[in-house]
């Protein structure tokens, strides 16, 4: 690559920043300047953004979700959708309870708890 072509690159990723779609946790303890404990410490009491999940173990907050945090930190406060109870979110119920009540295989003692509770003594239990 020639030197103009270089620098025509490097003006050009100079003038028009990538902002990434999502910010990792890192991204923002380096931008908001708090610890790990106190952001998610904030999202509980509903004072920071909550992460978006992106799938797996990873999560990301939006750029505009941050800005607005960075406009007023001390009077952010998350908007909540109204509360929906579990009972009218049926995904949120657990699935197995059903098949659990319903199975057809008894289920196993261990040994410890057949024929063993009195034996107290020191000799063991093949007396």
């Amino acid at each position: 690559m020639s030197d103009k072509q270089e620098a025509a690159r490097r003006s050009a990723h100079a003038a028009f920043p990538v902002t990434p779609a999502f910010y990792r946790i890192a991204d923002v303890i380096r931008i908001t300047a708090l610890s790990r404990a106190t952001i998610y410490r904030r999202i509980a009491e509903g004072r920071f953004p909550r992460p978006i999940h992106l799938g797996g173990r990873a999560c990301g907050w939006t750029p505009a979700a941050l800005q607005a945090w960075i406009e007023n930190p001390e009077e952010y406060k998350e908007m909540e959708a109204s509360p929906v109870s579990v009972a009218a979110r049926p995904e949120m119920r657990r699935r197995n309870t059903g098949r659990l009540k319903l199975s057809r295989v008894p289920r196993r003692k261990f040994r410890t708890q057949i024929g063993h509770e009195g034996v107290r003594s020191g000799k063991g239990f093949n007396e």
